[in-house]
């Protein structure tokens, strides 16, 4: 992704990014759509797939091959380094959740490093996600193709990605093994999203090649809402999913008609956050940049962000109490930063912050909001009080946008 997921960066500075690629655009999503059997049948296998091209000699790679499952201490140790915010929410949790979710973290985190990484072949990075996106597809029956897809990710990323993230990239495949120990129903979850979100980035870079695309950009709403879907919506989707799975009461259909909003919301606010920096590189992720414009896309943050606390009152304050925590302070750190970009829309400095103290004050107000839905609403509303807000109809975002529902592995 050319701007890391929200729901990975909120509260952390996010990691150095290629600006030459940045969306495709509502064309890109209505074929994707239209594939038969969705985004990763055996019949859409991408065309420029390394591969395909090399045959993989499974003889040699046999005796190399992981089948070693990644530990709950890999994983939160792996997690303080490349995410301490996260670090710090995700624990809130449950068992087995916490350790779900932390994991497609982590997964989506090394799919996220190959893509950003501004030093590899933007073909081969391509090559590598579209890969990757048929694999998980599959749910990653091939332990030899996966074996050849980590050494690739590896010479991908050596030159131009952080050390923290290359040394995930190495435990790629005792993630993949844990993953693979979970039960159904959340390994199929956890496996539809990666093939989405890693087919949407080698869309987004594909794009990037042609011209005409370049030249056109993000240039309305759709594309904006087509870009957030794969970047951050899809991960809505993902929890919405794992959060039903561990509680069966909860109704899964009003979460899910309501994540792609949620997720969107949360990407707004990182757009809206660093859109000046993003300009000075050359990259833009909304159509328009004038104090109005800006303005107008802070209202639709904060009609998504409102969708956002209705996700969270879907959930119930006592069976889900760390669920609601777990997202209630995402948001909350989202409405504060949103804020301040709506006071001051064209700083130059992008100087929106959280300081330590606000951000501990920030989690004390959310434990005790948390305890009912009533407490939520009107913490969330002491936020935005005074702000413009502009809703949209939850169901017609989602069914322009996600194709969660168009996989294969779809119940």
């Amino acid at each position: 992704m050319s701007k890391k997921s929200a729901w990975f960066s909120l509260g952390h500075n996010s990691k150095n990014s290629s600006s030459n690629h940045e969306h495709e655009g509502h064309k890109f999503n209505g074929e994707f759509k239209a594939r038969h059997n969705g985004f990763a049948s055996r019949e859409s296998k991408p065309k420029d797939s390394f591969l395909k091209k090399e045959k993989v000699n499974t003889c040699a790679l046999s005796e190399e091959i992981s089948v070693e499952l990644m530990s709950n201490e890999a994983i939160y140790s792996h997690l303080n380094k490349v995410s301490r915010s996260f670090a710090l929410t995700i624990p809130l949790m449950p068992n087995p959740l916490k350790d779900y979710i932390a994991l497609a973290y982590l997964m989506c985190r090394i799919v996220d490093t190959v893509e950003d990484d501004s030093q590899a072949n933007i073909v081969d990075k391509i090559t590598w996600l579209s890969d990757f996106s048929f694999l998980a597809g599959d749910e990653f029956a091939e332990l030899d193709v996966l074996h050849a897809l980590k050494e690739r990710a590896l010479e991908l990323t050596k030159n131009g990605s952080q050390e923290d993230d290359i040394k995930l990239v190495k435990d790629l495949d005792k993630a993949v093994n844990l993953l693979l120990s979970y039960d159904d129903e959340v390994k199929e979850v956890l496996c539809r999203a990666l093939s989405i979100m890693s087919h949407g980035m080698a869309s987004f870079l594909r794009s990037s090649l042609d011209e005409d695309v370049q030249e056109q950009g993000i240039k309305n709403l759709d594309d904006v809402d087509n870009y957030c879907y794969f970047v951050a919506g899809v991960v809505g989707e993902m929890l919405a999913e794992l959060f039903a799975i561990y509680d069966k009461t909860v109704d899964k259909k009003e979460l899910l008609d309501l994540s792609v909003s949620f997720g969107e919301g949360l990407q707004l606010t990182n757009i809206l956050r660093d859109r000046a920096k993003d300009l000075k590189r050359g990259a833009s992720f909304l159509p328009g940049n004038t104090e109005d414009e800006v303005l107008d896309y802070v209202a639709l943050t904060e009609g998504h962000l409102n969708d956002a606390i209705n996700f969270i009152c879907a959930l119930d304050p006592k069976a889900s109490s760390g669920v609601r925590l777990f997202c209630l302070t995402n948001v909350v750190m989202a409405m504060y930063l949103l804020r301040q970009v709506s006071r001051n829309p064209l700083d130059p400095n992008c100087d929106y912050r959280i300081s330590k103290a606000n951000l501990k004050r920030l989690f004390l107000l959310s434990k005790l909001a948390n305890r009912s839905n009533l407490g939520v609403r009107l913490f969330s509303l002491s936020l935005t009080i005074g702000m413009r807000c502009q809703r949209r109809s939850v169901r017609q975002l989602r069914d322009k946008v996600s194709i969660w529902d168009h996989s294969p592995t779809t119940n």
